[in-house]
């Protein structure tokens, strides 16, 4: 579970200290891309953080919800969640699944609190348009009960085009609920990063066609005005949807690869070191629950698997029936 204040650094509490002294931006919808990236510019980047952290969890729309999941557990056991929880993995799954990619680990979770698994067949590294057509197709053939999706990274953003469908209302008539862990759905600059530099762009153009990926998939997760993740997510009034995002300070990223994206995304302000702008948050609708000191993994030394059960059990009574409004 997240960490209380009281366990943290006494950098972070004198962290968390500034952040309630800060007259300014009181509401979580006020800090966007731009104005953490002005923010962190001026205070630095590790107190932007702490300040959309502290924002989204003392918010009325968000910090009931944040209280309700970290309850102890004697207050959530329990659990009555009914139907099937169906996993859209994140990119590379098949090839990469030490990443968490693959939701094995979230799928045990799921089944160790009674619920049904699935894993929604959408391609490793496929493209947004391929993958949000599987997704409305293994959703159209569904016939037994209610559907939790839970999206992971790229999951996300192959959801959200599969919403933009016509036919999406009908194909989405079951699912209650869904829970997007570290989902991209604003795309990426770090794909953009790749596409500007040559050097760096060839090793992955290598990498695409030793494991005969579509290059093109980049283009598709890049965020950049008019590209195709660049529209509002729209979500059917019955979905209820949950977003749990990492947190993270620069002192909490422990391996080289997390540190790299960090730096790479630092000129866009507050990142979770994966490839998610924490600003984007202010555009999204539904729950959010944010992480502290987790990356876009989930890193370093987060156990995903009490804060999922606890989400799972939080939101089993919005699984009601199997049909949306």
């Amino acid at each position: 579970m997240d960490a209380p204040l009281d366990s943290r650094s006494a950098y972070e509490r004198s962290l968390f200290d500034r952040v309630g002294r800060w007259p300014a931006h009181r509401g979580w919808r006020e800090l966007t891309v731009e104005t953490l990236r002005q923010i962190a510019a001026a205070q630095g980047t590790d107190f932007a953080t702490a300040l959309l952290y502290d924002r989204i969890v003392h918010s009325p729309e968000h910090g009931p919800w944040v209280e309700q999941v970290q309850a102890p557990a004697s207050e959530t056991d329990g659990c009555d969640l009914e139907g099937t929880v169906a996993l859209v993995p994140g990119a590379c799954y098949v090839e990469y699944p030490h990443t968490g990619a693959d939701g094995r680990r979230l799928r045990q979770v799921a089944e160790r609190v009674g619920c049904r698994t699935e894993v929604v067949p959408v391609g490793s590294f496929g493209s947004l348009a391929e993958n949000a057509r599987t997704i409305l197709d293994w959703l159209a053939q569904r016939r037994d009960g209610p559907v939790v999706l839970v999206s992971l990274s790229k999951g996300a953003a192959d959801i959200k085009v599969a919403l933009a469908q016509p036919g999406a209302r009908q194909a989405f008539r079951r699912v209650a609920v869904w829970i997007n862990l570290c989902g991209i759905l604003a795309g990426t600059p770090l794909a953009g990063w790749f596409l500007r530099h040559p050097l760096h762009g060839l090793s992955v153009r290598l990498l695409c066609w030793y494991r005969g990926y579509d290059f093109a998939v980049f283009r598709d997760l890049d965020r950049r005005p008019g590209g195709p993740l660049d529209f509002a997510l729209s979500v059917p009034r019955h979905l209820q949807v949950i977003h749990v995002v990492g947190f993270p300070l620069a002192g909490h990223l422990s391996g080289p690869q997390a540190r790299r994206a960090y730096r790479r995304l630092l000129p866009w302000g507050p990142n979770d070191a994966g490839g998610i702008l924490l600003g984007d948050l202010s555009r999204l609708s539904g729950l959010i629950y944010p992480v502290w000191g987790a990356d876009h993994y989930m890193r370093p030394g987060w156990d995903l698997d009490p804060l999922v059960g606890r989400i799972l059990c939080s939101v089993g009574r919005c699984v009601v029936s199997g049909e949306g409004s």
